[in-house]
């Protein structure tokens, strides 16, 4: 008598268990890795200085409207700390090479009583008599705010963006963060 026929539903029924069992495991097994695992840190978390370095690039002159610090009523602070331009090599993304990127690098100071949340801090630049739009653009390793600022703390991040030379005689940049200040305005010019 042959019992081949009855030995196959067995290992089925055994495979699916098995099987079965697998995936509940790895599922239980995910959940608890992300459960004990941090969150990796945003892209930007980085030190200071090096999401501000701007290798190969050149200080620029300002007048003292590009550098005359914003001081908000609960002492909030908004100031551009430098300005740089380079010639892009084209190595990152949205880099086009031979153009001349100007950076911007800002400073918010929280001199107020409670933390001071960047995570929505937008800046614009215009140039010229016409008030043209400067593209914002990338270079290098320099990272947009992120994050809040303790009371008393301070953080600086860099901007950089694709404003014509010819449109230095006439820059303006607008920095905002919350609905609870006004927009913060520089206006000046730059030279070589």
């Amino acid at each position: 008598m042959s019992h081949g026929g009855a030995r196959p539903p067995i290992f089925v029924a055994t495979g699916a268990a098995l099987a079965l069992a697998l995936a509940l495991t790895g599922c239980s097994g995910e959940k608890k890795k992300a459960a004990g695992k941090p969150a990796p840190p945003p892209p930007s978390a980085q030190p200071e200085a090096q999401a501000n370095a701007a290798p190969g690039s050149l200080a620029l002159k300002s007048t003292t409207g590009l550098r005359k610090p914003v001081t908000y009523n609960d002492k909030v602070t908004v100031a551009i700390s430098d300005i740089r331009y380079v010639k892009s090599k084209g190595q990152g993304p949205g880099e086009i090479p031979g153009r001349v990127l100007t950076i911007f690098t800002l400073r918010f100071g929280n001199g107020s009583a409670r933390p001071l949340d960047l995570n929505k801090v937008r800046v614009v630049a215009r140039y010229g008599p016409a008030k043209a739009l400067a593209s914002p653009t990338s270079y290098a390793n320099i990272n947009d705010f992120y994050g809040t600022v303790a009371a008393g703390g301070k953080r600086a991040a860099s901007y950089a963006f694709d404003l014509p030379a010819t449109g230095y005689k006439q820059v303006t940049l607008g920095v905002t963060f919350d609905a609870q200040h006004k927009t913060a305005l520089f206006a000046g010019s730059l030279r070589h």
